[in-house]
């Protein structure tokens, strides 16, 4: 028996205010694939994006919930086909109503460019643009199918 690489593509954010959140990822434009009262999901390149009651995942993973204290946890990357892309989502999302930490520079860790942004509960996102021959930018293009 071979051991199959998992897939794992569905991002889930445990939130105090599912309406105020679904709002901001719909004002971002990302496309709505569903939406109950207590569930949102949103595709994204490669993976989709879940919004579940923090109460609710924290019933559901048996654990306690995470109410956070304002600084950064945890991260998700958004990788961006061209540098100018880093720029052009970071002002949709400051339009969306994100906070921006950090304003499209050159990469301090890669060679590349990148910003950060946190959703309205402090959620935080990296846009990222690295060369193609970046072994984590090429790692997640073949893992999305790109």
């Amino acid at each position: 028996m071979t051991q199959q690489i998992p897939l794992a593509n569905i991002i889930t954010l445990g939130v105090a205010d599912i309406a105020d959140e679904r709002e901001f990822y719909r004002r971002l434009g990302w496309p709505l694939v569903l939406d109950t009262d207590d569930f949102v999901v949103f595709e994204l390149g490669g993976a989709l994006l879940a919004l579940f009651g923090v109460d609710d995942l924290g019933r559901d993973a048996r654990a306690m919930p995470e109410r956070g204290a304002g600084g950064i946890r945890s991260a998700v990357i958004i990788t961006v086909d061209r540098p100018e892309d880093v720029d052009a989502l970071t002002d949709r999302a400051r339009a969306a109503g994100a906070r921006v930490t950090k304003e499209p520079i050159a990469a301090e860790f890669f060679d590349g460019r990148d910003a950060y942004f946190a959703d309205p509960e402090g959620n935080f996102w990296e846009i990222a643009w690295s060369a193609g021959d970046n072994p984590v930018t090429a790692a997640a293009r073949r893992a999305a199918g790109r």
